[in-house]
Protein backbone atom coordinates (compact mmCIF):
# COMPACT_ATOMS: atom_id res chain seq x y z
CA UNK A 1 0.00 0.00 0.00
CA UNK A 2 1.34 3.36 -0.65
CA UNK A 3 1.01 5.83 2.09
CA UNK A 4 0.66 9.73 0.79
CA UNK A 5 1.42 12.10 3.54
CA UNK A 6 2.27 15.69 2.27
CA UNK A 7 0.77 17.83 4.62
CA UNK A 8 3.88 16.49 7.35
CA UNK A 9 5.27 19.45 7.61
CA UNK A 10 2.23 21.60 7.81
CA UNK A 11 0.80 18.81 10.68
CA UNK A 12 4.16 19.08 12.50
CA UNK A 13 3.49 23.07 12.55
CA UNK A 14 0.01 22.65 13.49
CA UNK A 15 1.04 20.17 16.95
CA UNK A 16 4.46 22.36 17.05
CA UNK A 17 1.86 24.61 18.06
CA UNK A 18 -0.18 23.24 20.58
CA UNK A 19 3.31 21.62 22.44
CA UNK A 20 4.63 24.66 22.92
CA UNK A 21 6.94 24.47 19.47
CA UNK A 22 8.39 21.23 20.23
CA UNK A 23 7.12 17.87 17.58
CA UNK A 24 5.96 14.77 18.99
CA UNK A 25 6.52 11.07 18.35
CA UNK A 26 5.42 8.04 19.90
CA UNK A 27 7.75 7.00 22.92
CA UNK A 28 7.68 3.88 24.49
CA UNK A 29 6.51 4.96 28.84
CA UNK A 30 8.23 1.78 29.72
CA UNK A 31 4.22 1.49 31.10
CA UNK A 32 3.03 -2.09 29.74
CA UNK A 33 -0.77 -2.52 28.58
CA UNK A 34 -2.88 -5.28 27.89
CA UNK A 35 -0.68 -6.27 25.25
CA UNK A 36 2.20 -5.07 25.54
CA UNK A 37 4.66 -1.56 25.98
CA UNK A 38 2.59 1.58 25.62
CA UNK A 39 3.39 4.18 23.63
CA UNK A 40 2.32 8.37 24.09
CA UNK A 41 1.12 9.85 20.85
CA UNK A 42 -0.20 13.50 19.91
CA UNK A 43 -2.96 14.45 17.72
CA UNK A 44 -2.38 17.06 15.06
CA UNK A 45 -6.20 17.60 14.34
CA UNK A 46 -9.49 16.03 16.50
CA UNK A 47 -10.17 12.16 16.23
CA UNK A 48 -12.81 10.18 17.25
CA UNK A 49 -12.26 7.31 19.79
CA UNK A 50 -14.30 3.97 18.09
CA UNK A 51 -14.63 0.19 19.18
CA UNK A 52 -13.51 -0.71 15.88
CA UNK A 53 -10.87 0.31 13.57
CA UNK A 54 -13.39 1.53 10.98
CA UNK A 55 -15.96 5.17 10.74
CA UNK A 56 -18.45 2.85 10.51
CA UNK A 57 -18.17 1.38 14.50
CA UNK A 58 -19.95 3.64 17.20
CA UNK A 59 -17.71 6.48 18.80
CA UNK A 60 -16.64 5.90 22.61
CA UNK A 61 -15.13 9.33 22.65
CA UNK A 62 -12.64 12.00 20.97
CA UNK A 63 -9.33 13.74 21.23
CA UNK A 64 -9.06 17.35 20.67
CA UNK A 65 -5.90 18.90 18.44
CA UNK A 66 -2.11 18.87 20.92
CA UNK A 67 -4.17 16.38 23.15
CA UNK A 68 -1.27 12.89 23.80
CA UNK A 69 -2.97 9.53 24.56
CA UNK A 70 -1.00 6.36 25.08
CA UNK A 71 -1.75 3.71 22.49
CA UNK A 72 -0.52 -0.46 22.58
CA UNK A 73 -0.32 -1.14 18.50
CA UNK A 74 -1.55 -0.45 15.67
CA UNK A 75 -3.97 -2.70 13.04
CA UNK A 76 -5.05 -1.76 9.58
CA UNK A 77 -8.39 -1.31 8.99
CA UNK A 78 -10.49 1.43 7.44
CA UNK A 79 -8.40 3.70 4.36
CA UNK A 80 -9.38 7.27 5.85
CA UNK A 81 -8.03 10.55 3.65
CA UNK A 82 -8.63 13.90 5.53
CA UNK A 83 -5.89 17.13 4.54
CA UNK A 84 -4.48 15.39 1.62
CA UNK A 85 -3.20 12.35 3.62
CA UNK A 86 -4.68 8.93 3.31
CA UNK A 87 -3.86 5.88 5.58
CA UNK A 88 -4.87 2.28 6.56
CA UNK A 89 -3.24 2.23 9.84
CA UNK A 90 -5.39 2.76 13.13
CA UNK A 91 -4.07 3.11 16.77
CA UNK A 92 -5.29 0.95 19.33
CA UNK A 93 -5.91 3.51 22.44
CA UNK A 94 -5.30 1.87 25.90
CA UNK A 95 -8.48 2.62 28.18
CA UNK A 96 -7.80 3.77 31.15
CA UNK A 97 -10.58 2.51 32.58
CA UNK A 98 -10.29 -1.08 31.20
CA UNK A 99 -14.60 -1.49 30.78
CA UNK A 100 -14.51 -0.34 27.11
CA UNK A 101 -12.95 -2.81 25.27
CA UNK A 102 -10.59 -2.03 22.85
CA UNK A 103 -10.96 1.30 21.07
CA UNK A 104 -9.09 2.46 17.61
CA UNK A 105 -8.50 5.77 16.46
CA UNK A 106 -7.44 6.55 13.13
CA UNK A 107 -3.32 7.25 12.90
CA UNK A 108 -3.97 9.89 10.14
CA UNK A 109 -4.67 12.51 12.60
CA UNK A 110 -1.58 11.41 14.86
CA UNK A 111 2.01 13.57 14.43
CA UNK A 112 4.45 11.22 12.82
CA UNK A 113 4.93 9.01 10.19
CA UNK A 114 2.19 6.64 8.97
CA UNK A 115 2.17 4.61 12.45
CA UNK A 116 2.27 8.13 14.67
CA UNK A 117 5.80 7.06 15.42
CA UNK A 118 5.25 3.33 16.96
CA UNK A 119 7.31 1.40 16.02
CA UNK A 120 6.77 -0.94 12.46
CA UNK A 121 6.62 -3.63 14.34
CA UNK A 122 4.74 -2.59 17.15
CA UNK A 123 1.28 -4.61 15.38
CA UNK A 124 -1.30 -5.58 17.47
CA UNK A 125 -1.17 -9.43 17.55
CA UNK A 126 -5.00 -10.27 17.48
CA UNK A 127 -5.91 -6.99 14.79
CA UNK A 128 -9.96 -7.26 14.41
CA UNK A 129 -11.31 -6.54 11.23
CA UNK A 130 -12.56 -2.88 10.06
CA UNK A 131 -16.06 -3.04 9.81
CA UNK A 132 -17.47 -2.61 6.05
CA UNK A 133 -19.81 0.33 5.30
Amino acid sequence: MEFAKPSVAVALVVAGLFTGGTTAVAEGEGEVGAFGALYTVTTWHEVKIRTCPSSACSQQGSLHAGQSRKVECWAHGESITDAGITNDIWLQVDDADEDNGDLWSSAVYFVGDQYAGLPADARCADSPEPARR
